[in-house]
């Protein structure tokens, strides 16, 4: 990617507003034609020609964007020797930086690509921290939450998102009760001439 054109994308994941198709894939660190089905599978919808970060943090990074500003809080009183975490005052904005592949984290991690590929198949070994699974063959990962264990062994254990309820699990609407049906003239009629018997009569019959 020319400098220029990188420059220009990582202003504007900078700038906090809705990316653009093409601003989207350099946050996910794909190709900007994998993009809108990274989205779609991820059921990120955009508004207009725009996807809404609070939209990709729950459906792509499945983490609570809200709650990031009082997790660094909470962070950086848990771990208050941390000199990265003490470097950041807005740790959305720290998150919105391009997500990295496997083999740039397992190169971060000192290991070899496929050393660590083949550990991790065979369970030998786990990762500190999530994969963001983009698609086949598309792990990727948030770079400061490398960074933060390579160099202090923090995990950043961002805050989950929220679920929004099932259907089935919302508050039932309030139901109008159906109104009490008076009975009809003719059983009152049938009623009045016979009493209580004429029902039981015709079961009798019968």
């Amino acid at each position: 990617m020319k400098t220029g054109k990188k420059e220009r994308l990582d202003a504007a994941l900078r700038s906090g507003r809705g990316l653009s198709v093409e601003a989207l894939a350099h946050h996910l660190c794909v190709d900007r034609n994998q993009a809108p089905r990274i989205a779609g599978a991820h059921g990120l919808a955009a508004e207009g020609s725009r996807f809404p970060w609070r939209r990709v943090w729950r459906q792509v990074h499945r983490v609570e964007g809200s709650h990031l500003a009082p997790h660094l809080s909470d962070m950086k009183a848990r771990h208050p020797a941390s000199v990265i975490l003490a470097g950041i005052e807005d740790l959305e904005a720290a998150l919105r930086a391009p997500l990295i592949d496997f083999a740039t984290m397992a190169e971060r991690m000192g290991k070899r690509p496929d050393t660590l590929a083949k550990a991790l198949r065979q369970g030998r070994e786990t990762l500190p921290f999530p994969t963001l699974q983009l698609g086949p063959r598309l792990r990727h990962y948030r770079p400061l939450e490398v960074r933060l264990w390579t160099a202090e062994e923090i995990r950043l254990d961002l805050p989950a998102a929220i679920p929004f309820p099932a259907p089935s699990e919302a508050a039932p609407e309030q139901q109008t009760p159906e109104p009490v049906r008076p009975p009809c003239p003719a059983a009152n009629a049938r009623k009045a001439l016979f009493g209580g018997f004429a029902g039981a009569s015709r079961i009798t019959a019968t």
